[in-house]
């Protein structure tokens, strides 16, 4: 079983912004925009699940093309000016690339796989 620490560090860093953007969001707004965080923390959690459980190719695809969805759809919403929505665009973009490529990067920078 290889460990996958850039995947893992990826998968990390998604689920603290996602959690943060949901505190922010609830602290500026109110409960209006909870339903739709949760579920898409949900969706995350569920792909990021059968990912790590299954090892599953499908998964990792669906995973990153989510993030890269959602940054796609972040550049033509509403706001897209600000530059809180074009750091959570590039967050998006940049991390669905990586959570796809994770292995390629782990083989860039070194990071031996264990069996």
């Amino acid at each position: 079983m290889k460990s996958r620490p850039v995947l893992i560090l990826a998968i990390i860093l998604t689920i603290t912004v996602e959690i943060s953007l949901m505190i922010l969001v609830y602290n500026k707004i109110g409960e209006e925009r909870l339903p739709t965080q949760i579920v898409r923390l949900i969706v995350q959690i569920v792909l990021i699940l059968w990912v790590l459980n299954n090892k599953s190719n499908i998964g990792l695809f669906l995973l990153a093309a989510y993030h890269i969805l959602i940054g796609l759809f972040g550049m033509y919403s509403r706001g897209s000016a600000e530059l809180l929505v074009q750091v959570l665009i590039g967050f998006h973009l940049i991390i669905g690339l990586v959570i796809y490529f994770h292995d390629w990067i782990e083989d860039r920078i070194g990071i031996k796989k264990a069996d």
